[in-house]
C-alpha cells in the first residue's frame, strides 16, 4: 500500500517538474529547441512508418527492443551497401563494356567497298612553273634555277625515311633569302609549283580512275609523303592539298559533269570480278594501298617503281548497326566516326590521322618544330615549322621512333600514343601482286590496278549490347532485390520530403 503511494507521488512530482520546466522555458531558447527537436523526431517517425524502404518501419515502432532496432539497422545498412556497389558495377558496364563486336554471316546482302589507292609521283615540281616563278623574282641564271629546282624537288619528296637526302648548298640559302622563303611557306611554295594532275586539260594525260565506263573521284591530297593522289576514298575530299594549305575547296571539275562518277566503288557476290584502274602518272611513283576509310601509313612505306602494279585484293569490313552512333558515346564504344575529331591539325578523325598528330607532337618535343608537310593551324595553336637544316640534322636519328613509336627492337612499350579505332573500317589483304610491264608504252602512263575476285563471307559489326534501358532495369532490379525499392517508393520519398514536409511545417499534420 505504501509502495503504490510512493510511486504515485513520484510520478506526480515528475509531472509537476516537467510542467514547471515547460512553463519556465516555453518562451526561451531551450523551449524552442525542444519543440523543434520534437517536431523533427515526430516527422522522422512518421516517415519511418511509411515503409518506402523495407525495414525502415521497424526503426520507428515504439515497442521494439534496442537490440531489435540495431538488428534491422545493420540489415538496412548492409543492403544499401550492396545495392550501391552493384549499381556502380552496372554503371561501369554501361560506360565501358556496353558495346560488342559481333560476327555477321548474311553475306548475300552486303556491298563491300573496294580498297583505296594513294599514289605519290616523285616528279612533283613542274619546271615551267618554277622558271616563271624565278623570272618574276629576278633569278635568271640557269645554274641558280637548276639548283633551286633540285632543292625544292628533294624537299617536296622528303619524309621521315629520307630527310637526309634533301639537296642543299650555301647558294640555296642565298636563293631562299632572295625569294624570302621562310620554313612556314615551304609547302605552299611547293603546292604552287606543282600541277594538279587531276585537272589537266588533256583528258588522256590527266590522272583519273576508271571502272569499266564509269569514273571514281580522284583528289590531290596532302600526306606525310607530300602531295599525292588518292582515289576510291571516303575521306580524301577532307584531305585535299588545296583545303589543308589554303583553306579553300576547289570547284568540281567539268570533266565529270557529263560522266557517271562515284566516290567509292562497291561490289557484292552477284557482281563477280570488279576492277578499277588508277592511271596518268609518270615514273617513278610510290603506290600505297589502304582502307577507303583511312589515309596512307608512312610507316608501311612502299618502294619506288617505274611500272604499273596490279593488286588482287580481299577486304573484310567492320560496320555498325543503324542507331549505334546515336545511342553511344565515344568513351562507351572506344571508337570514333570521321566527324568526331579531337585533333588539332585535322578536321576529321581516323586512327591513321591520329598517329600523324602523335608524330607532330613527338617532332615538336624532340626537334622543337614540325615538318613542312603537316597542316598548321593559325593563331596560338600554330607550331614552328622546321628549317630544312633541322630536318636534315634532327630527324634521321629518330627515324624508327617517328615511324613505329619505338626506340629500338627491344622497346616493347614504345612512346605512348593512344588513338581510338575507326568505328567503320576495313582490313585490306593483298592476295596477289604483279608488275604490269610496258604499260607506259601502251597507254602513255603508269598507275595501279585493283582487282576483287573474292568477297568476304563474314564481317564484323559493332553493336550496342547494354542499353540505357538495360541500365535502368539492372539498377532497379538491384534496388528491388536488396531494399524492396521501386519507382513508386522513390516517388514516396520525394513526396514526403517536399510536399508533405511543406504541409507539416504549415501545421497540416
Amino acid at each position: 500500500m505504501n509502495h503504490h503511494k510512493s510511486n504515485a507521488s513520484a510520478r506526480s512530482g515528475r509531472k509537476r517538474a516537467e510542467k514547471f520546466i515547460g512553463q519556465a522555458d516555453s518562451n526561451g531558447p531551450v523551449g524552442w529547441l525542444l519543440r523543434l527537436f520534437k517536431s523533427i523526431s515526430t516527422f522522422v517517425l512518421i516517415f519511418l512508418e511509411q515503409g518506402a524502404v523495407h525495414g525502415l518501419a521497424y526503426l520507428g515502432k515504439p515497442l521494439l527492443h534496442i537490440l531489435e532496432r540495431l538488428f534491422w539497422l545493420v540489415l538496412i545498412v548492409v543492403s544499401i551497401y550492396f545495392s550501391v556497389v552493384l549499381s556502380f558495377v552496372s554503371w561501369e558496364r554501361y560506360q565501358s563494356k556496353s558495346t560488342v563486336v559481333a560476327i555477321e554471316k548474311d553475306h548475300y546482302y552486303w556491298n563491300t567497298s573496294m580498297p583505296s589507292l594513294t599514289i605519290c609521283p616523285l616528279k612533283r615540281i613542274y619546271r615551267p612553273y618554277l622558271l616563271n616563278y624565278c623570272s618574276k623574282n629576278g633569278i635568271t641564271k640557269e645554274e641558280d634555277q637548276a639548283e633551286l629546282f633540285d632543292f625544292l624537288e628533294s624537299l617536296a619528296n622528303s619524309t621521315f625515311i629520307n630527310f637526309e637526302n634533301i639537296k642543299h648548298s650555301d647558294n640555296v640559302d642565298s636563293l631562299l633569302d632572295v625569294l624570302q622563303i621562310q620554313p612556314e611557306n615551304y609547302m605552299k611554295i611547293i603546292y604552287n609549283l606543282t600541277r594538279d594532275l587531276t585537272r589537266l586539260d588533256d583528258t588522256e594525260l590527266r590522272v583519273r580512275t576508271q571502272s569499266n565506263l564509269e569514273f571514281l573521284r580522284t583528289h590531290q591530297t596532302l600526306t606525310e609523303y607530300g602531295i599525292c593522289y588518292t582515289t576510291n576514298s571516303f575521306i580524301s575530299s577532307n584531305l585535299t592539298a588545296s583545303l589543308l594549305l589554303t583553306g579553300r575547296e576547289l570547284p568540281l571539275d567539268d570533266f565529270y559533269s557529263t560522266r557517271t562518277v562515284h566516290n567509292v566503288r562497291y561490289g557484292n557476290l552477284f557482281d563477280g570480278d570488279i576492277t578499277y584502274s588508277f592511271i596518268g602518272f609518270e615514273p617513278p611513283i610510290t603506290i600505297f594501298y589502304h582502307s577507303p576509310y583511312e589515309t596512307l601509313n608512312i610507316a608501311k612505306y612502299q618502294p619506288l617503281t617505274n611500272e604499273a602494279h596490279e593488286y588482287e585484293t580481299f577486304s573484310i569490313e567492320i560496320v555498325t548497326t543503324k542507331d549505334f552512333k546515336e545511342d553511344t558515346t565515344i568513351s562507351q564504344r572506344g571508337c570514333r566516326f570521321h566527324y568526331e575529331s579531337n585533333l588539332t591539325h585535322y578536321s576529321i578523325y581516323t586512327k591513321g590521322i591520329c598517329l600523324q598528330e602523335c608524330r607532330i607532337q613527338l617532332a615538336y618535343k624532340l626537334c622543337g618544330c614540325i615538318p613542312h608537310f603537316y597542316p598548321n593551324p593559325e593563331g596560338p595553336r600554330a607550331k614552328k615549322v622546321c628549317h630544312y637544316k633541322q630536318l636534315i640534322k634532327c630527324f634521321p636519328r629518330y627515324q624508327k621512333l617517328f615511324l613505329e613509336f619505338k626506340q629500338d627492337i627491344n622497346d616493347k612499350k614504345g612512346i605512348p600514343c593512344y588513338c581510338e579505332q575507326n568505328c567503320v573500317d576495313s582490313k585490306v589483304i593483298i592476295e596477289h601482286r604483279q608488275v604490269l610491264k610496258q604499260t607506259q608504252k601502251l597507254i602513255g602512263s603508269i598507275g595501279g590496278l585493283i582487282v576483287v575476285k573474292r568477297y568476304p563471307l563474314v564481317r564484323f559489326s559493332r553493336q550496342l549490347l547494354f542499353t540505357f534501358t538495360d541500365l535502368l532495369v539492372s539498377i532497379g532490379g538491384t534496388a528491388g532485390f536488396f531494399l524492396g525499392f521501386s519507382v513508386l517508393g522513390m516517388v514516396e520519398i520525394l513526396y514526403f520530403f517536399t510536399l508533405r514536409l511543406l504541409w507539416y511545417i504549415v501545421g497540416r499534420r
